[in-house]
């Protein structure tokens, strides 16, 4: 009894340092930025007795790296899911508006396995400094909820032309991160800014990407692709590269 009691033990503590880890690591991650934090740092802010923990789980700092980018959209696909099946037991989308509504939610939700506020940044971190990893990591992940958002988003936009659209969803992304980065670290420091309390943020977040999506397009935009200086990359045609695609 007294050797089963201590083999759980065990397991138990072996859970709780692999948890404990990456905890640390996205806190420190979205405090400072991916490049700037190394793994000792990461074990200490663990509490890890050993040195060499974070190698044994997760083989190394960018193995842990994709641990949490996974498990990021681990959860945000189960909140995606669940709100697109509430939105198709009432017939489906409409306008726009629901689906960012979606998109937008599920970040502010406490669904999260690590519930600390922390995702947005670590998101933006690895948007700004790791785009190409993080577009090869969503590629193969495939994950077809995020697909399904983007396609009715076009379908409900059928009017823009897609080298536009395409190019939109990628600043969507961009804008939705990064003004989630900014209040999650106005949350974090709970200090009072008229910015984030005279309005409601999300709404207004939501009203304004939908703005971006539904904008009139200009003959300008249209004509630019026929002056695209040679070299340059056309958008991406992959719904799963969009939140990658950059510069």
């Amino acid at each position: 009894m007294a050797t089963a009691r201590s083999a759980i033990q065990d397991l138990d503590d072996r859970i709780d340092t692999r948890r404990n880890i990456k905890v640390a690591a996205r806190r420190l991650f979205a405090e400072h930025g991916l490049e700037a934090v190394t793994v000792r740092e990461i074990v200490a802010a663990a509490g890890a007795k050993n040195g060499g923990s974070l190698n044994y789980y997760f083989k190394s700092k960018d193995g842990l790296i994709l641990e949490l980018i996974n498990e990021v959209f681990t959860d945000l696909s189960k909140v995606w899911l669940e709100r697109i099946s509430e939105l198709d037991r009432k017939g489906g989308p409409t306008n726009v508006r629901e689906i960012v509504d979606i998109i937008v939610r599920a970040h502010a939700s406490d669904a999260f396995s690590d519930p600390s506020p922390t995702v947005n940044r670590f998101l933006a971190a690895v948007l700004f400094k790791r785009r190409k990893e993080l577009s090869t990591y969503l590629e193969q992940m495939n994950i077809l909820v995020f697909r399904r958002l983007l396609q009715m988003i076009s379908d409900l936009c059928e009017d823009v032309p897609k080298p536009v659209m395409r190019q939109r969803l990628i600043f969507l992304a961009w804008y939705l991160l990064s003004v989630n980065a900014a209040h999650e670290t106005w949350r974090v420091s709970r200090k009072r800014s008229d910015v984030w309390t005279d309005t409601d943020p999300l709404v207004n977040l939501v009203d304004t990407a939908t703005a971006l999506l539904n904008a009139e397009v200009s003959d300008m935009t249209i004509a630019l692709p026929e002056h695209r200086p040679r070299g340059t990359k056309r958008a991406t045609r992959s719904a799963s590269k969009v939140v990658g695609s950059g510069a």
